[in-house]
């Protein structure tokens, strides 16, 4: 029986990483279901923020990646409508899987157009129903969203959901008769080491934050915990500025910090480059104001660091398990409480939390059913 056709479009895609989560999430997709569906992604020719197209790949042409991977990458300069209309029209495929919400380009063209073809499409919000995504720049997103409620197009349509929080968020949104199916996002394949030795002592932590700098990852919220915390603290930054005037507003708290807090900006960094980072690295500090998944999250605990993150993501209840801390945002307090727990934490019980993260991750990624659902997303 041949395999059923995927068109998978995304902003950004390998060889890209500047813009995270959605990247991963696309990409690791591909990768654990190449064997049940074939895939093709119409993407971008530049990452993230960047100008300057990929090297080695050919632009505005269909490329078969080392790894056996279908791409075409638009230039920016071709990536019109007509274009997109003429592309999609000479592909044979069974349905589409849109990998954003809102974008001009990858969602919003390709749904006119393909639902004029009638072609039945899936489409995966990676996170941007939440109510706090949703609140920034809403008078531009509400209007969106109650259009494509109110049109036919959703009738050819269902949505990929990464958790039941986020399934919940999009029957807000569309309404209760809507189709969604839940499926965790899939995390890379990777191994986990035979063990993580970090030395720590009492009074000093290292932290680290992965994330673009933009409002909704909350950097500007960390920065002010951290503010209020007693003994050394080194906090590494990691990530492409998205918004450029609320990182103007995380300088200018950068710059008020007290002399035990040593906190500094380092820029963006490839996925391949993150274990390397957290080699010395005890905790990830990452108050997101939402997640539908959080790569970042998991590759932390696989580098035996526990995540401090917002209740905002799958990950929660990991106090319970010694795998992490989740906390509500709206509770400053506590978020400043468990800093100062795990600054005083000495080596040994560091290592039981680190192990203890350790084996959540590796519980989690084997997981029989996570390919299951996965599978049935485009049954």
């Amino acid at each position: 029986m041949p395999k059923k056709k995927i068109l998978l479009f995304s902003d950004w895609f390998y060889p890209g990483f500047m813009a995270g989560g959605p990247i991963q999430s696309s990409y690791n997709l591909i990768t654990h279901l190449k064997d049940y569906y074939e895939f093709s992604v119409i993407t971008r020719d530049t990452d993230y923020t960047d100008t300057i197209p990929y090297k080695g790949i050919k632009s505005d042409a269909w490329n078969t990646l080392p790894n056996g991977m279908r791409v075409y990458y638009f230039s920016e300069k071709n990536l019109s409508y007509p274009n997109m209309s003429k592309l999609i029209e000479s592909e044979e495929f069974d349905l589409a899987y849109l990998n954003s919400m809102y974008s001009p380009r990858f969602t919003i063209m390709p749904l006119f157009i393909l639902h004029k073809l009638g072609k039945k499409v899936v489409l995966a919000p990676r996170g941007m129903l939440a109510p706090t995504a949703i609140a920034i720049k809403s008078w531009k997103k509400k209007p969106f969203l109650l259009w494509i409620r109110n049109s036919k197009m959703i009738k050819n349509m269902w949505f990929h959901a990464a958790s039941d929080h986020e399934a919940e968020h999009i029957r807000q949104v569309f309404g209760k008769k809507v189709e969604i199916r839940t499926a965790p996002n899939l995390p890379g394949k990777m191994e986990l080491p035979v063990s993580v030795e970090k030395r720590k002592e009492p009074g000093t932590v290292n932290l680290m934050n992965v994330a673009r700098v933009s409002p909704e990852k909350n950097l500007h919220y960390a920065l002010e915990i951290l503010q209020h915390v007693k003994g050394k603290v080194k906090f590494d930054i990691y990530g492409p500025v998205y918004d450029y005037s609320y990182w103007e507003k995380c300088k200018e708290i950068l710059a008020k910090l007290p002399p035990n807090i040593e906190a500094e900006y380092l820029g963006p960094i490839s996925k391949e480059s993150i274990p390397n980072a957290m080699k010395d690295v005890h905790f990830l500090l990452m108050p997101t104001q939402g997640e539908n998944f959080g790569h970042t999250i998991l590759e932390a605990m696989f580098c035996g660091c526990p995540p401090i993150i917002s209740d905002q993501t799958p990950w929660i209840s990991l106090e319970r398990v010694k795998a992490g801390f989740d906390v509500s945002l709206q509770d400053q307090k506590r978020f400043e409480e468990v800093l100062h727990r795990v600054v005083t934490m000495d080596s040994e019980e560091f290592k039981t939390w680190s192990e203890g993260t350790r084996a959540y991750a590796f519980n989690f990624i084997n997981n029989p059913k996570l390919l299951e659902q996965s599978v049935n997303v485009f049954a």
